[in-house]
């Protein structure tokens, strides 16, 4: 199950980035002008690291080590990502900020399965 570790480092380092994205946004609100550069930076990171998400997903998918929900979330979170950089961009706060929000529950509840997913495959191999 080495794609599934595999899969959960970069569904933590995922949710990490997303923490470090919400801290710029508000030191952004703050008024600190700097954060919106890292803002947008951490964006294009977290769509790099959610397309190798998409390649994992879809690897374990195949070898039969998830279920096909895993791969089709990541894909839609992959395509949530790029439209919520997209609204960044066009300053769309109001769909912005609620997106964000969505994306950052689809990520936990992935990163929770993988969790719980390796502890029992751990399990069942004691």
């Amino acid at each position: 199950m080495r794609l599934l570790s595999m899969l959960r480092v970069v569904l933590i380092l995922n949710v990490l980035i997303m923490v470090l994205q919400a801290l710029f946004a508000g030191r952004m609100l703050g008024g600190d002008d700097q954060s919106a550069n890292l803002h947008e930076f951490t964006a294009k990171v977290l769509v790099i690291v959610t397309a190798s998400q998409v390649i994992l997903a879809v690897s374990l998918r195949l070898r039969r080590g998830c279920p096909t929900w895993v791969p089709v979330a990541s894909g839609a979170l992959l395509g949530a990502e790029v439209l919520e950089f997209a609204l960044g961009h066009f300053h769309s706060v109001a769909l912005h900020v609620p997106l964000g929000l969505a994306i950052f529950g689809g990520a936990i509840r992935q990163l929770l399965w993988s969790v719980q997913e390796t502890r029992q495959t751990s399990e069942q191999r004691a």
